[in-house]
């Protein structure tokens, strides 16, 4: 060892170090909040997709007969029918307060006939198809599963089809 040097760190390479655990850190950082984003918008969309299967789910337990429907479809919109809005307790990920907006939520039936209609046992039988879409988000942000409502942000459909076949009745 020469004389006069000392063992350790210089000013320079505690800084330098320093400064790369920095940037590290809030790389970290940076990366625990887009989880976090991603992870919202997940449950968002998670819990959407779950209450269209259980509004899809009552609508397809309707007797055939009370499902009005046309060609083109009918809908029906909680925006305009408070009987089919949201509460707070149906999907409380989507309420107000979490989301930033009221929740919309659409049914469409469409009357499948003719070359609509649904191929089973070398026959065709009529059904109606029930669409479900639901909307949520701030006024500006709004998202929606598949465009029922407004612009698809998911592409994501949910449908079902009653024919007049019922399911059995216990006794």
């Amino acid at each position: 060892m020469t004389k006069g040097m000392r063992g350790g760190f210089t000013l320079v390479e505690v800084m330098l170090a320093g400064a790369i655990a920095v940037l590290m850190t809030l790389a970290l950082m940076e990366g625990l909040i887009v989880s976090a984003k991603i992870s919202h918008e997940n449950s968002e969309l998670l819990a959407a997709d779950a209450f269209a299967w259980d509004t899809a789910w009552k609508w397809l337990n309707k007797s055939y007969d009370d499902l009005p429907a046309q060609a083109d479809g009918r809908v029906y919109d909680s925006a305009t029918d408070t009987a089919m809005a949201m509460t707070t307790n149906d999907c409380p990920v989507l309420n107000f307060e979490h989301a930033g907006g009221d929740p919309r939520v659409v049914v469409r039936v469409v009357m499948c006939e003719g070359t609509g209609a649904i191929a089973r046992h070398g026959t065709n039988v009529k059904v109606k198809r029930i669409d479900v879409d639901v909307e949520w988000g701030p006024a500006g942000d709004r998202k929606c599963l598949n465009g029922l409502c407004g612009s698809a942000n998911y592409s994501h459909p949910v449908s079902v089809y009653k024919s007049q076949i019922d399911r059995g009745v216990l006794e």
